[in-house]
Order: structure tokens, then C-alpha cells, then sequence
């Protein structure tokens, strides 16, 4: 079955820390899920079984228009939306949404009428919440599903989710993606299945057979020059494009950045070549440069900008000696890497990782880089090492915070 003809789920990312999670839960049904922005355009939404509306810190959906394309509601696909995405349902079909407060963390729902999307679950259940605006009204057509009560036994919230099972819309007020909703994926899996009928057919096999061909497209005989620190991303990274280009055509650089476990970089440079990518790895001791550009810079954002920064010049600095500069860089970056740097459109920074400070930026946006593993999550990205049969001593091995001693 080729990648277009496969079921697939539109996850629009609002802005929402979770927006990938939500993906990364689909996909571990076996049903390939996407993450697309609020403008993209109507049309490029035909394709898909379901659509989800992740939340958002961007927006409040009480005292604004939010600015983004509303003609997927003219789509006839199941929608369903978590938070904000819940309010933005409410307030397009004519309810109405307020700010009533913050309503954060463990709550419990009374579900009080049937629906195929809480199909197997009890009459009550723990969900997570995260939110300031209300849907205080619900729209013509809809009704309510449940309401939370509150662990101080407080007042119940109204309209904690809604319905309109003709249209096939839905609204979460809390987020069933996260594991504090203690039935979360099967209201996920309610969704994906039951109501917008998908199938099974996407698997990590797929993935890497799809990534390895768009590997092959992307590097296009220029060669890989990749940043190899030895953790499992890295290593993974490495090994899929090796496989796909032929080891030949990739160069592996580790970089001691002085940031290291004791006689760490001797034991990650004996790894690399016993699994086979030895035939083209470079090493430099880096770590008095790294120490000496940090000295007496205390700021922790300031201080990722400059080791992803000597990172860069290192690794030019070497590709130019070895007359590589031609080459793509090669890096393991990982979902999460990109989602706390802010790299979505609408999310907030948590911290600035060093493989997402604005030179790599502006090297991704000149077609620069390669980055195989940028949709994935740890957790996948482990699952992908094993499908390509590396040692499960180096695709198990326990993160370290590297530049984060810095």
C-alpha cells in the first residue's frame, strides 16, 4: 500500500506542547498521523479519515477571532478537538465561550450520554485538564456529554465534551492525549476506528523503508557529514542514512565538547566502528574551546546558543579540512528538540536545544541539513534502532544530559 493510499488522521497543531504527542499516540495504533498548521489549505485536508484540533497557549477563544483557515469545517470528516480546539468546535457551530477561571491538573468526568467516542469506558473517568476559557453554551445540534467534577468537590463544570453525531464533531475540555487521562487512548482509539473508520496499515517498517527513499532523494550524491555524539539518536540517525546512501557516502564527526563521561568519547568512537560505521569517522577533542567560550556566562539560554554555536564552527571547520563543505549535515534530532525550542509556529520556548539554534535554523531553511528522525519520539526512535539491528546495548542506553552540564 503505497504512503498516499494509507488511512491517515490531520493533526492541526494550534500551538499546543501535546500537538505531536497526539500524533505519536495515533501512530501507535498503527494508523499514520500527520501534523499540519491552521492555514493550511482546504483542500490538502481531502485526504485524511479524521482531523484533531491539538490545544493552544496562543490563542483564548473567549475574546477573539483566532486567524486561521475554518473552511475544514465545510469538510465532511469526523473532527475532534481537545481544549482550545474544543472551544474553537463550540464557538464556529454558534456556542459560546468564557473565561471562568483556570481549571489545571486531575479531574473526574461524568459521562452521562452514549457516544461512540467514549464507547467501552465507565460512567466516570480521570482526565487531565489545562485550560482558563469555558464553553459556557453549546451550539444548536450539539448536546453534552459529560461534565468534571473537581477533587475538592467543587462545582461541576458543564460542557467538559461535546457532540454533534450527525456532523461528526467532537470536544474534549481536557487532554485525552496525555497519560494523567488514565483512559485516554482508548478515547483516541474510539475516534480513530470507530468513528472515522480507519485501518491499521502504518507500521515503523513503513516508516523507515519511506524515510530511507526520501533519504536517497534529499542527499542526491552530496554526501552526509553527521554531527555523532553516540547517544541513541545519533546512532540511529547514523545507521539509517548509512544504510540507505551506503556507509561510504557519510562521514561521522564526534565532537568531545568537554561535557562528557569519563572516557566516554573513546568508548562511543570503539562503537561506531564495531557496528560497522568506523569507515569514515573523524574525531576532535574539542572540550578546552567548549570550557573557554562558556567561562563566566551564567545565563542557561545564552549558554545553548553558544555550544550549539561551537558545535557549528567545529563541524565547518573540520568539513572544510576534509574537504566536506559539500556534504549535507547529518543530525538525530528528535521531536521533542524541536517542540521545546519553540519550532513550531505557535509553541513556547521551554529551552533552546543546541541543534535548533538560529544558524542551524537558517542552514534548514537553505536545504542544508538532513534530519531523519525529526518527527519521532524517544521511544520511537529506540523501536527504529531495533528494526535496524543495531546493538540493543547502544539503543538502550541511558540518556545523558551532554551540553546540559553546561
Amino acid at each position: 500500500m503505497k504512503h498516499d493510499q494509507m488511512d491517515k488522521i490531520a493533526v492541526i497543531d494550534f500551538g499546543g506542547q501535546y500537538a505531536h504527542l497526539i500524533a505519536n499516540k495515533i501512530r501507535r495504533l498503527h494508523v499514520l498521523a500527520e501534523i499540519r498548521q491552521p492555514e493550511d489549505p482546504t483542500d490538502l485536508f481531502a485526504q485524511y479519515r479524521g482531523i484533531i484540533f491539538s490545544g493552544s497557549p496562543a490563542f483564548s477563544a473567549h475574546d477573539q477571532d483566532s486567524d486561521w483557515n475554518k473552511g475544514v469545517f465545510d469538510l465532511e470528516i469526523p473532527i475532534l478537538g481537545f481544549c482550545f480546539g474544543h472551544q474553537e468546535i463550540a464557538k464556529h457551530y454558534g456556542g459560546k465561550v468564557e473565561q471562568r477561571g483556570r481549571e489545571f491538573g486531575p479531574a473526574e468526568i461524568e459521562i452521562y450520554r452514549e457516544s461512540p467516542i467514549f464507547k467501552g469506558l465507565g460512567p466516570r473517568e480521570t482526565v487531565w485538564m489545562s485550560h482558563n476559557d469555558t464553553v459556557t453554551e453549546i451550539p444548536e445540534g450539539f448536546v453534552e456529554l459529560a461534565k468534571s467534577h473537581l477533587p475538592d468537590g467543587s462545582a461541576p463544570y458543564a460542557n467538559t465534551a461535546i457532540a454533534n453525531e450527525k456532523l461528526r464533531r467532537y470536544g474534549f475540555q481536557f487532554h485525552p492525549e496525555v497519560d494523567d487521562t488514565v483512559h485516554g487512548d482508548e478515547m483516541l482509539s474510539n475516534f480513530v476506528f470507530e468513528i472515522c473508520g480507519c485501518e491499521a496499515s502504518w507500521s515503523m517498517e513503513r516508516y523507515m523503508a519511506e524515510q530511507m527513499q526520501l533519504i536517497k532523494e534529499q542527499v542526491a550524491g552530496r554526501g552526509v557529514f553527521l554531527l555523532a555524539s553516540g547517544g541513541v539518536d545519533s546512532t540511529v540517525c547514523a545507521k539509517l542514512i548509512g544504510d540507505a546512501i551506503g556507509p561510504e557516502n557519510m562521514h561521522l564527526l564526534h565532537i568531545d565538547n568537554g561535557f562528557m563521561r569519563k572516557n566516554e568519547s573513546a568508548w562511543v568512537l570503539n562503537e561506531f566502528r564495531r557496528i560497522g560505521l568506523g569507515e569514515n569517522l573523524h574525531f576532535v577533542d574539542a572540550s578546552e574551546r567548549f570550557l573557554k567560550e562558556l567561562e563566566g556566562v551564567f545565563e542557561p539560554e545564552r549558554k545553548r546558543r553558544i555550544i550549539g554555536e561551537t558545535f557549528i564552527r567545529v563541524f565547518e571547520e573540520e568539513a572544510a579540512r576534509l574537504n566536506l563543505s559539500n556534504c549535507l549535515l547529518g543530525q538525530g534530532t528528535i521531536y521533542p528538540d524541536t517542540i521545546e525550542s519553540g519550532g513550531s509556529k505557535r509553541a513556547d520556548v521551554i529551552k533552546t536545544h543546541h541543534n535548533r539554534i538560529p544558524l542551524i535554523e537558517e542552514m534548514i531553511a537553505a536545504g542544508r541539513v538532513i534530519e531523519p528522525l525529526k518527527d519521532l519520539y524517544k521511544t520511537e526512535v529506540r523501536e527504529l534502532g531495533e528494526l535496524l539491528g543495531i546493538d540493543p546495548k547502544m539503543v538502550w542506553r541511558h540518556p545523558f544530559p551532554g551540553p546540559g552540564l553546561g
